[in-house]
């Protein structure tokens, strides 16, 4: 569905949720491209994320009707999160913390993301891994699929997203800024980084796009390059090294 006016389904939003749970709600957060330009009210949808006292399932299973309800205005299931959570995971979802914590807006309560704290060694770690762990699947994905246009565009697409997080990881930890759209994250990595990424440039054009023209050896050809370009980023993560 197109999402027509954001600002309203974030009040309503707000609205629901204080009312759902009262004093046990500590704040809820807008993240990712809804707060940027890379929204499109035709195919983005809206993220979520809460801080609740405690995450217990009885506490969670009252949300399913609002869930329900807000998946038909383009709103995602929320992201349920407590404080103790947070902090004790630091160590190990630093690129999912960073992904929010770079691209959010606080729609109620204290703004608790921006004041979290994110280890440049625990976000190398997880980069690398991260990477490696994608690399095994492009590669296998290409083995299986080779000849199938249908079924490699999509492994771009799905792969090019989960990339961008990635990116923000790899700024950071070399000590960079990080812009706000994925283009000018690519774009600036690549620069920081002296290093080619014009597959993954074209990856992000892919994702604009519902139909590609392209013949079944050009977009073989572009996925050997662009798994070449995430292999270059592996290599360069694992031999940074931090003091």
């Amino acid at each position: 569905m197109k999402i027509k006016n954001k600002q309203q389904i974030f009040d309503k939003i707000v609205e629901a949720y204080t009312d759902l749970f009262g004093d046990k709600l500590h704040s809820i957060y807008v993240y990712g491209s809804a707060i940027t330009d890379d929204f499109d009210p035709k195919t983005s949808d809206i993220n979520i994320a809460m801080i609740l006292d405690n995450l217990k399932l009885q506490t969670l299973v009252s949300t399913r009707r609002l869930i329900k309800n807000f998946k038909k205005k383009g709103v995602s299931a929320p992201l349920f999160l407590s404080n103790d959570y947070i902090k004790t995971s630091l160590d190990t979802y630093p690129i999912e913390f960073l992904d929010i914590k770079s691209n959010h807006k606080t729609l109620y309560g204290d703004d608790l993301f921006s004041q979290i704290d994110l280890s440049p060694k625990f976000l190398r770690l997880q980069a690398e891994r991260e990477l490696k762990g994608r690399l095994l699947l492009l590669r296998l994905s290409f083995l299986e699929n080779i000849q199938k246009k249908k079924y490699l565009l999509p492994v771009i697409k799905k792969s090019i997203k989960s990339i961008i997080p990635i990116l923000k990881a790899i700024l950071l930890f070399t000590e960079n800024k990080i812009p706000d759209t994925a283009l000018d994250i690519i774009n600036f990595t690549s620069k920081k980084l002296d290093m080619e990424l014009v597959a993954l440039i074209q990856a992000w054009d892919y994702t604009r796009k519902k139909k590609i023209k392209s013949s079944t050896e050009d977009v073989v050809n572009f996925f050997q390059e662009y798994v070449k370009e995430v292999d270059k980023l592996s290599h360069f993560v694992d031999q940074f090294k931090i003091d």
